[in-house]
């Protein structure tokens, strides 16, 4: 067989294993990951035909190219629209790592009551029809767009103990540029089972059908990364930035490419040409985190955390030649919210079935720009819980407690943009060390035992 690259000949082929071999050159449209988190796996891959769900969707699966045994499985939510072709290289890239993929195709994903209803049920007949292949134990939920919104219902669907509590042994949600997550509430939210890891990634340059406006609000996303019940140190919000210097360009099919961080992460339309292609973005970002995040949560490596859920870490930014990621936990936002078409504060009427579909527009608010919800404002204020001295600071910041039955447990520091930057814990003094930051404004949230609160921190030039 020619191992074509975009051939309709390739696409429709089934019931046959592929070499991980059939794009070398475009791994990630320079120079690639050779041995490390994001490299190809080991191991052939079979896409099994797809199965047709009356009135629901279409089932894709993909498996490694061995014997039936169950092994940890994906259960991937496709974009409005994309079947299995626009993501096929991510797909066959984690079945070479050794994982099952089950790609859900809705019909019809405007009722969104009624995909994702859709949805739930396509991904247990899936479990039906392979239970010679999947494991439900250990079990990630990833999506992309209208996928990637879907898949905070779809976990509390299917990880919660009271619905199908599929991952007990091991499980995460991983969303690539996600739409609003309908139908879910706060008390969704804030009842979640605390043992999912979460990764949501968002684009900075993810302008709606080639812009003016922006896609989905990022305070939508951070309403839902804020309330969920998942700890910090389990979860990060990231955002992968665009690279448009000449210096990194690449060419493939004579065509002169730029990384651009649009909607089309973990994605490449085959029938898109090559708007798209596979390139750096894909590894870096999608494969990398994605072999990370499988190798802390089902094969219990502790280390792959510091790439997966490394709460900013350096060998969780890296990014190769393309900027750093930015991952934190208090999304700041820095475009208004006029420059979205989906916009956290607005109902999403009408055209998506139930207008009350998107419920989460109370936890929309940040007036004061610190990165978190208004609506989670809980207490005393800052100023009424501590002191912070002298300010502006250059080497050291004091900070005192007025209330002498409270303990501090943890202290962080984050820049404008919400990086952490700072992190101590196990104080045994309230003088913290800021040398060595820069001269700006950040800000500095106090962990105590009865809460936490922050406050805007001035660091003056050394």
């Amino acid at each position: 067989m020619k191992n074509t690259l975009f051939g309709l000949s390739f696409c429709f082929l089934t019931l046959a294993a592929y070499s991980q071999n059939l794009y070398p050159n475009l791994f990630d449209g320079s120079a690639g990951i050779s041995n490390s988190y994001g490299a190809w796996g080991t191991m052939n891959y079979i896409r099994e035909a797809g199965v047709d769900v009356v009135d629901k969707g279409t089932i894709t699966f993909y498996h490694p190219d061995i014997a039936p045994t169950q092994l940890p499985t994906v259960f991937f939510i496709s974009g409005w629209g994309r079947e299995y072709t626009s993501y096929d290289k991510f797909f066959k890239y984690v079945a070479s790592l050794g994982y099952n993929v089950v790609n859900i195709y809705n019909l019809n994903p405007g009722n969104i009551n009624v995909s994702y209803q859709n949805s739930l049920d396509m991904m247990q007949q899936a479990v039906a029809d392979h239970a010679d292949w999947i494991d439900t134990t250990k079990v990630a939920l990833m999506g992309h767009s209208y996928g990637g919104g879907s898949t905070i219902w779809l976990g509390k669907q299917i990880f919660d103990p009271n619905g199908l509590n599929w991952g007990t042994q091991g499980r995460f949600i991983m969303t690539f540029t996600p739409w609003l997550s309908f139908l879910v509430t706060d008390a969704d939210l804030q009842g979640y089972p605390s043992d999912v890891k979460l990764l949501i990634l968002q684009s900075d340059d993810d302008l709606h059908s080639g812009g003016p406006l922006y896609n989905t609000d990022p305070r939508a996303l951070r309403a839902v990364y804020q309330l969920i019940n998942i700890p910090d140190d389990e979860k990060d919000f990231v955002t992968i930035f665009s690279d448009q210097d000449v210096a990194h360009e690449y060419t493939y099919n004579n065509n002169t490419y730029t990384y651009i961080a649009n909607h089309y992460i973990c994605y490449t339309d085959f029938t898109d040409g090559d708007n798209n292609p596979y390139d750096a973005f894909d590894v870096y970002s999608s494969n990398r985190l994605f072999n990370a995040m499988a190798d802390y949560v089902f094969e219990g490596n502790i280390n792959a955390k510091n790439v997966a859920l490394g709460n900013g870490s350096a060998a969780q930014k890296d990014m190769g030649t393309i900027p750093d990621l930015a991952v934190t936990d208090y999304y700041i936002t820095t475009r208004p919210e006029s420059a979205y078409e989906y916009k956290c504060s607005e109902n999403q009427p009408g055209t998506w079935g139930n207008p009350a579909i998107w419920k989460l527009q109370a936890y929309c608010g940040d007036a004061d720009n610190d990165g978190h919800i208004d609506a989670l404002s809980v207490g005393e204020e800052a100023d009424n819980v501590f002191k912070l001295y002298p300010m502006p600071a250059t080497n050291f910041i004091h900070v005192e407690l007025l209330n002498q039955n409270e303990t501090i447990t943890s202290i962080s520091i984050k820049s404008i943009t919400g990086k952490l930057v700072l992190k101590v814990a196990n104080l045994s003094t309230a003088n913290i060390d800021i040398s060595s930051l820069k001269a700006g404004i950040y800000f500095i949230q106090i962990n105590t035992d009865k809460g936490q609160w922050i406050k805007k921190m001035i660091v003056s030039s050394k």
